[in-house]
């Protein structure tokens, strides 16, 4: 029996979902390299991208394209909205605080979310979900090529942003040393704004482009920062890189986990490799070591 065209199935399978986990840890890695928070209520904004997503389509009729675009806009702006209820009245309050404000937003966010859209499971009506492409001995569909491209290119832009652009300068700064960036004239408020847009609109891609390829419910959210933490732990908090290199690396491995053992085994992988990676660094792979 050959085993290289299911290995390569499973590696192909695994990169798709790992590009999902990638673009939920990006969001979480910028969001507490600038602001500096643990935010559980991130994997909310991959709910609510998936929802947007299919009631845009389903209700006002757009292309999967453009329901996508849409929703990227509107989580954007539920974002924007979270920091300026839930976390610029706590700036400065102790971290505890903020955390207890982020899992009462993500409360919020998921209880709402059932109360509006049921709790019956529903599925984005992409176009490109059931036709097969194959690639050697790999079959996937358009949605998952979709899924690597689009993640990819959004990956590179999220990187000329924060590096060449003035916006991005001013969140390097401010991640750096808030007190300098104030007195040097940033406007904070500003670039916290920024921030958890961005976040929140790679959160929303995530969910719009993955929710074409499973179920998506109200309770989504809690599936979504789980991995995204995991990834974001294993990487080091704060790392960009680090978030790139192990969800994608988690992907893989769980899907290989669940092709070759089990796929109850699958979700036990990310705790083994979180425990693994802490006893051997505790700051994770790319975060740095302090004293």
């Amino acid at each position: 029996m050959d085993l290289w065209p299911i290995f390569s199935q499973q590696v192909a399978n695994g990169l798709v979902n790992g590009m999902g986990y990638v673009l939920i840890a990006v969001g979480l890695t910028l969001v507490f390299g600038v602001l500096k928070v643990v935010n559980f209520a991130h994997g909310e904004f991959y709910m609510l991208g998936a929802y947007a997503t299919f009631y845009a389509m389903s209700l006002a009729g757009l292309h999967y394209a453009m329901a996508v675009i849409a929703a990227m806009v509107a989580v954007a702006l539920v974002g924007v909205v979270a920091n300026h209820l839930f976390f610029r009245p706590l700036r400065g309050q102790h971290d505890f605080v903020v955390l207890l404000s982020s899992l009462g937003l993500s409360l919020i966010l998921a209880n709402g979310a059932q109360f509006v859209f049921g709790a019956d499971p529903k599925n984005i009506p992409s176009p490109y979900t059931d036709i097969p492409v194959e690639l050697g001995p790999v079959f996937v569909t358009w949605q998952r090529i979709i899924v690597l491209v689009v993640a990819t290119i959004l990956l590179v832009l999220v990187h000329l942003f924060i590096r060449r652009t003035t916006m991005g300068k001013m969140m390097q700064a401010t991640a750096q040393n808030l007190e300098g960036a104030a007195l040097i004239g940033i406007h904070i408020d500003w670039v916290y704004a920024y921030t958890f847009a961005l976040a929140s609109c790679l959160a929303a891609v995530a969910g719009a482009m993955l929710g074409a390829t499973a179920m998506i419910y109200p309770t989504l959210g809690d599936w979504a920062v789980l991995k995204g933490f995991i990834v974001v732990i294993m990487g080091g908090l704060g790392s960009i890189p680090g978030a790139i290199v192990c969800g994608l690396t988690l992907g893989v491995v769980e899907a290989l986990g669940a092709g070759y053992v089990s796929v109850a085994f699958k979700d036990a992988i990310g705790y083994a490799m979180i425990i693994l990676i802490l006893l051997l660094r505790p700051s994770g792979l790319f975060g740095l070591r302090t004293a």
